[in-house]
């Protein structure tokens, strides 16, 4: 059997079509990995978060009960809330560094297009909504 130049050019295009769909879908194709790693993250970050709020409004109310009753935080008081403000404050910057660090190595070794990026980031949003509480 002996093809034509016609029949031969309609298979190499077809071939042609194929591999781009093959491939172009593998290289847009998220990694769970990935997606599992930052969703972690990201539910770390929205917990310490809420901490943060928990704490802030905790030391406020006892500050406003402290100033109703007439009554000074002692030395130790006000040396616990700054160090308690202080963790707080290191616990988030090593998360962000972390986060930050994570994004950027996967979006430089996996994501570099835009349409990997918007893949990635409905992945994630996804995977965030399934294990946040």
């Amino acid at each position: 059997m002996t093809l034509d130049s016609g029949q031969l050019t309609v298979r190499f295009l077809a071939f042609l079509i194929a591999s781009g769909l093959i491939f172009g879908c593998q290289t847009n194709a998220v990694r769970d990995e990935d997606v599992a790693l930052l969703a972690d993250l990201e539910c770390q970050a929205r917990q310490l978060k809420e901490q943060r709020f928990q704490v802030a409004n905790e030391l406020r109310l006892r500050g406003d009960s402290l100033m109703k009753a007439n009554i000074l935080l002692t030395d130790a008081q006000r040396k616990e809330e700054d160090s308690l403000k202080q963790t707080l404050t290191v616990q988030t910057g090593k998360l962000a560094t972390r986060l930050t660090f994570v994004m950027d190595s996967l979006f430089e070794a996996h994501y570099k297009t835009i349409e990997q990026r918007e893949a990635f980031d409905l992945a994630l949003a996804k995977k965030v909504g399934e294990i946040c509480p």
